[in-house]
């Protein structure tokens, strides 16, 4: 009876806990075309390296952007942690109006100490604020495109 309750705590820290990670995604609506506004969405994403972008499905990935993370390392708080993100944005069109939703994946790597832990890379929680950014990007486009923004 005991390893029944380990096992069906373990379980219920795991799944908030991934939850907690994966995060909500943010999203805009808008009352215009599908064809709009995946065309919004998908020049929305200039600055980043899609390695998908699926009209059909309504799927953009774009690859991992790595660059320095702001946690040090160690007591003497040196610097050379790193970060990567990617962003999945879906333009959904089942119903008017159409929602496009923004999610990031966020990892974080440490090549010394306890947190590095060999040479795997971390999930940690998405940074809510890059994602408001990128979709008040696609809304501002939206907007100046002609379409309404749904509340």
């Amino acid at each position: 009876m005991g390893s029944h309750v380990v096992l069906s705590l373990f379980l219920v820290v795991s799944t908030v806990g991934c939850a907690a990670v994966s995060g909500a995604p943010s999203t805009v609506k808008a009352a215009c075309s599908y064809d709009q506004a995946w065309s919004v969405a998908l020049s929305s994403m200039d600055e980043f390296v899609l390695t998908q972008e699926d009209k059909n499905k309504g799927v953009i990935e774009t690859d991992w952007a790595t660059f320095a993370s702001e946690r040090s390392i160690g007591v003497f708080q040196r610097q050379g942690n790193k970060e990567r993100a990617r962003f999945f944005v879906n333009v959904e069109a089942a119903r008017q109006p159409v929602t496009i939703s923004v999610r990031q994946t966020r990892e974080f790597f440490s090549p010394v100490g306890a947190r590095s832990q060999g040479i795997a890379w971390k999930r940690i929680p998405p940074n809510a604020e890059e994602e408001r950014r990128l979709v008040q990007r696609i809304t501002n486009q939206l907007l100046s495109e002609g379409c309404t923004v749904v509340g």
